[in-house]
């Protein structure tokens, strides 16, 4: 068989599977365990530097708490985000999307900020209220502005977090509408549209620099059809493909007859045999 026909095959044959959408929740759920502990971690971390602005140096009520919090922070923060991404590559599978998912990153978000909340409700109180307490040499001094903001770091930390949680959720929420608008009118053109062959004239590699170097991390294609009247016209779209040649008849575009220059109403494939989330989208 051909590899390409194989992999649209394998690819097709995840939509609607639900063995993927398991994996969907099961790597959703640890995601939402891992960054809670990221946020217990996070937490961790804003009461040392707060302590360490409100109280003396020599203040030792927290020196017998274990750094476990601090480590298992960093390790959930990664294994979430690991987890996180496994779930949005399953999910776009699931949808048959050219388009990851985005509610990984607002479950993520909404379990780092409750883990905060639970962290900063055992946060220890100043020995003293407006005053750094010096138990050993007995230097007292006075809070400054830094000092009192820090002192109210146990409700505007998780103020801000729940703030960024619920600015994301509406924007996902736009995100996940527009993403199903595509999904049905790229199905609505797959049934009643036109298919025909188009000429990749130009591409354009994305390179994204790292401290490791820089590497292709995509490319922006322009290709050129002929409509059924005769005229042509080009679209471009970015695709997460590199080495994608130029040439006559190496893609595909998907369209609407009547509305052949409407660009949200093309869809364009560099591959030979397109799965379902291989049709690209216009913005």
């Amino acid at each position: 068989m051909d590899p390409a026909q194989a992999r649209s095959d394998r690819l097709d044959r995840r939509r609607g599977d639900p063995v993927v959408l398991a994996g969907v929740v099961a790597a959703s759920t640890v995601a939402v365990v891992l960054a809670f502990v990221a946020g217990l971690g996070f937490g961790e971390l804003v009461e040392v530097l707060r302590t360490s602005v409100i109280d003396s140096i020599f203040d030792d009520r927290g020196d017998e708490t274990s750094p476990f919090l601090l480590m298992s922070g960093t390790f959930g923060l990664v294994g979430a985000a690991f987890t996180g991404t496994l779930a949005a590559n399953a999910a776009r599978g699931y949808l048959g999307s050219s388009e990851r998912p985005a509610f990984p990153v607002v479950l993520g978000l909404a379990a780092h900020t409750a883990g905060t909340w639970v962290s900063s409700r055992d946060w220890l109180p100043p020995l003293a209220v407006g005053t750094e307490v010096d138990p050993v040499f007995h230097h007292d001094e006075e809070w400054g502005p830094w000092s009192w903001l820090m002192y109210y770091a146990d409700r505007w930390v998780p103020a801000g977090m729940l703030l960024v949680t619920a600015t994301s959720v509406l924007l996902v929420v736009r995100h996940t509408r527009r993403q199903a608008e595509v999904v049905a009118e790229r199905d609505r053109l797959l049934a009643h549209g036109c298919r025909v062959r188009a000429d990749v004239v130009e591409v354009e590699v994305r390179i994204a620099t790292s401290e490791s170097g820089s590497h292709a991390a995509g490319s922006t294609v322009t290709v050129a059809f002929v409509d059924f009247a005769g005229v042509r016209h080009w679209a471009t779209r970015s695709t997460s493909d590199v080495g994608v040649p130029t040439g006559p008849g190496l893609a595909q575009v998907l369209f609407d007859p009547e509305r052949p220059t409407v660009d949200r109403s093309i869809f364009v494939a560099v591959r030979r045999h397109p799965a379902l989330g291989d049709w690209l989208p216009g913005r």
